[in-house]
């Protein structure tokens, strides 16, 4: 299809092999050996199954064996290859990696419409409807609540010596019973990528792309096992398959549906009209009405904004949906950031709290799944990192803290990070950075308050037992006084009327509930001890150790070069934190259609080789 006007029909494997043979002349120049073994030696018919197969998805491999295939079959005169065969290999991959260069640099705007189109179908193979993976996780958690309960029933009946009978084990577990293989398989099959690419065709007309895996089972016959493909089991998506066919499905839908508008064109002009595949035929008389035909039909056609019209269905189809991302979420200090509630309770959460802590790591374990369909993909995962990154230079820990400023939290105004990833990274490091301060004036604040206590309780002790001392030695002083001068008023006695005369006891007189009394310590103790609860509260309320910031997070799917900007940040030390892989699910996002080009479709009626 030549859509440009031209005096000649212009051929785009021609158009390629002179891009392919500037790229090895220059290399040959070079002294590269590959390039030197080439040089001269490449035709049309060895670049073309490659330029013709890349639309649909042709590796960088299946690109080398196509060449390679090509390359034993150039001979000269007499006969002999004229490539070593065993070098065939290698010269064939240096020649796929300059076909795909010059792809690049002749179709930029088409490659890159062949490049959303891919991404778009691998987020949405990788996608599960939210209310399909809500249905998951509680299937998930019941049957770990089974299975718990099983071995707790198992362990119970081994020790009081009791067998389970079968009932009450199906009871427990009825995934054990009848058609549990099955069951099994459905329930494997909810982790597995389900979605299908779907969209509309400009006449209307929805399309699907069927591309699944095939179940298979197993036959076992008095003569021999064999594998058959279960057509009544459901089965997950080939995900790589939706993506890699995608464009060339899309771009066949879109030459279906100018072919069934130029089929309808030429009915109403009275023509006939066939067509195999996209070879259209009429009478010999009527080919220059249908070319007519053909070029207006196109023309209208491709005057509709396709593309975003396709990104606004998928948006709206997949509104619901949820996909699994690897992002990489800002932590900084976290002991510090939640800080210390002097009145929480540390060690206990709610059954609420469990389950929903449950249900994170099951949606976890689930978007590991849905990942792993797709490790190849470029997207999986940040390259070449794990699971964790921080700075690499200790050295600068002291140049950051010394930039450090404390914050006014209850004036603060949070950076949102969508608006400025590295003010909110900033930001956070100034936040953890006063709740570290005021931790540690808290902390030297409640020794001291609790060191005064102390001493005050001490003092009170001392103070009372002195007090409690000298009143008994003052009673004792007294008493004696008394009973000296009650001997000197009486009648002297003899010893043996006084041994004989019985002794009378004063009754005891009660203690007076005073200053030195054990309860009025108790009191006094008690007083203080609340005086210092007060105090270390006050001290909380005026400097905070918890901070609710909002959570930082960035994908390298989404955003690569501010994933770029801030990670080089963080391992530079110049923040004070770390970035933590994390694994979550989102709402299905597409990302921005590629810019459009300036050609004008509307030059297609002046192509003369339009249908070449």
């Amino acid at each position: 299809v030549n859509l440009a006007p031209s005096d000649t029909p212009q051929d785009v494997y021609a158009g390629i092999l002179r891009v392919v043979t500037r790229l090895v002349d220059e290399d040959a120049r070079a002294g590269v050996s590959q390039a030197v073994a080439l040089q001269g030696k490449l035709t049309r018919k060895i670049v073309k199954q490659t330029v013709m197969t890349n639309v649909y998805g042709v590796t960088l491999i299946g690109a080398r064996e196509q060449i390679a295939a090509r390359l034993r079959e150039v001979k000269d005169d007499d006969g002999q290859h004229v490539f070593d065969i065993m070098a065939v290999s290698s010269l064939a991959l240096y020649v796929a990696k300059k076909i795909f260069a010059s792809l690049g640099e002749m179709f930029t705007q088409a490659q890159e419409i062949q490049t959303w189109l891919n991404e778009s179908a691998r987020r949405i193979a990788q996608s599960m409807p939210e209310a399909a993976l809500a249905s998951w996780k509680a299937m998930v958690l019941e049957s770990r609540q089974s299975k718990e309960k099983l071995r707790e029933a198992v362990r119970v009946s081994k020790s009081s010596g009791s067998t389970l009978d079968s009932e009450t084990v199906l009871r427990l577990r009825p995934d054990l019973g009848p058609g549990s293989t099955r069951r099994m398989r459905l329930d494997a099959l909810a982790t597995k990528p389900m979605s299908t690419v779907v969209w509309t065709t400009p006449l209307g007309l929805t399309v699907v792309q069927p591309y699944r895996k095939s179940a298979q089972r197993a036959v076992t016959t008095s003569l021999q096992n064999f594998t058959i493909n279960d057509a009544n089991m459901p089965t997950p998506v080939n995900s790589q398959k939706q993506k890699t066919a995608f464009p060339p499905n899309f771009v066949h839908s879109l030459d279906a549906s100018h072919m069934v508008l130029s089929a309808i064109e030429c009915r109403v002009a009275g023509l006939v009209f066939a067509s195999v595949h996209d070879s259209y035929w009429t009478h010999a008389c009527d080919v220059d009405r249908m070319n007519d035909i053909l070029r207006d039909q196109f023309v209208t056609l491709h005057e509709m904004p396709i593309m975003a019209n396709l990104k606004a269905e998928f948006e709206e189809r997949y509104r619901s949906h949820k996909m699994p991302t690897t992002c990489w979420e800002y932590v900084v200090h976290s002991s510090a950031v939640k800080g210390a509630d002097p009145n929480k309770k540390t060690g206990q959460r709610t059954k609420k709290a469990e389950r929903e802590e449950q249900e994170r790591l099951v949606e976890v374990e689930l978007a590991q799944i849905q990942l792993g369909a797709h490790a190849g993909d470029a997207h999986a995962g940040a390259a070449g990192e794990g699971d964790e990154i921080a700075a690499n230079n200790e050295a600068c820990a002291a140049a950051l803290a010394a930039s450090m400023v404390e914050l006014d939290l209850a004036t603060v105004k949070l950076i949102d990070p969508a608006a400025d990833l590295v003010g909110a990274m900033r930001q956070a490091d100034h936040i953890a950075y006063t709740l570290n301060a005021n931790k540690l004036r808290i902390k030297g604040g409640t020794m001291a308050l609790r060191a005064d206590c102390r001493k005050r309780i001490k003092e009170i002790r001392s103070e009372c037992a002195e007090a409690k001392a000298e009143a008994k030695a003052k009673a004792k002083a007294e008493a004696k006084a008394k009973a000296k001068a009650k001997a000197k008023g009486g009648k002297r006695k003899s010893k043996k009327a006084v041994a004989e005369e019985p002794a009378v006891e004063e009754p005891a007189a009660e203690e007076p509930l005073d200053e030195t009394s054990a309860q009025s310590i108790n009191d006094r103790v008690w007083v203080l001890e609340k005086e210092l609860e007060s105090a270390i509260i006050a001290l909380h309320a005026k400097y905070p150790t918890s901070f609710s910031t909002p959570k930082i997070t960035v994908s390298p799917a989404e955003t690569p070069e501010l994933f770029q900007r801030a990670s080089d940040l963080v391992r530079e030390g110049k923040l004070a934190g770390r970035f933590v892989k994390r694994i979550e699910w989102r709402d299905i996002k597409f990302t921005d259609l590629p810019t459009q080009g300036d050609f004008d479709i509307a030059q297609v009626r002046k192509s003369q080789y339009f249908f070449s």
